[in-house]
């Protein structure tokens, strides 16, 4: 494993709660965040393009998908998006508790990448960008 010394890096990484560790040889990443500003319907409009956009990165630099997963949540609904680097799939189920539409209600995104012969500090950058452009997008 890379010892980081960029403390911006170190930084982004406490910040958005990302971890990496080994998973069957393949450098596994997990990360979440949480968003107040956003709606579920854009932010999973977004991960689908992301993980559609992570797959041809990881391809493009000679690295192998072994699962790319998010869980995205609020009160209202939760969706899970995945690929194995080919097709993503997303299923929603709704929830059982609602909240009433003009109240804001927050979004938790937890991502998690498994990926094979790819630099952990490549991927984790990656990861930090992805929920970046969460933030920055509206």
């Amino acid at each position: 494993m890379i010892k980081i010394k960029n403390s911006a890096l170190l930084s982004q990484l406490k910040s958005y709660q990302i971890k990496t560790t080994i998973h069957e040889g393949a450098i596994a990443i997990a990360g979440e965040e949480t968003y107040s500003d956003k709606s579920f319907e854009y932010l999973q409009t977004i991960m689908v393009e992301e993980f559609s956009a992570m797959n041809e990165w990881i391809e493009a630099s000679g690295g192998i998908v072994g699962h790319i997963k998010s869980f995205i949540t609020t009160t209202n609904q939760k969706m899970m998006i995945s690929t194995t680097g080919d097709q993503i799939i997303g299923h929603i189920q709704p929830s059982e508790k609602r909240v009433k539409e003009e109240e804001k209600e927050e979004v938790l995104i937890s991502v998690a990448l498994i990926v094979f012969n790819m630099p952990q500090i490549d991927l984790e950058k990656r990861l930090i960008s992805l929920f970046d452009k969460l933030h920055l997008n509206s």
